[in-house]
């Protein structure tokens, strides 16, 4: 992350979130799971609040179930 905030804060709520239930984009900034449904498109996809990337909500975690 930019501010180099370990971890960071959701982009939304600015709360510190633990880094196992935040959501990335590539933009550098973090969406926690209570702000995800803000911005989901679908149940799969969710639009990034900075630079409206669409993300893959499964892809997009940091720690992934297999």
């Amino acid at each position: 992350m930019s501010d180099s905030k370990i971890p960071p804060n959701c982009y939304i709520c600015e709360k510190k979130t633990d880094v196992d239930k935040l959501y990335y984009c590539i933009c550098d900034i973090a969406v926690c799971n209570n702000c995800i449904n803000s911005v989901k498109r679908n149940e799969n996809t969710w639009i990034c609040p900075k630079c409206s990337n669409e993300n893959n909500s499964s892809k997009s975690m940091l720690f992934r179930t297999t």
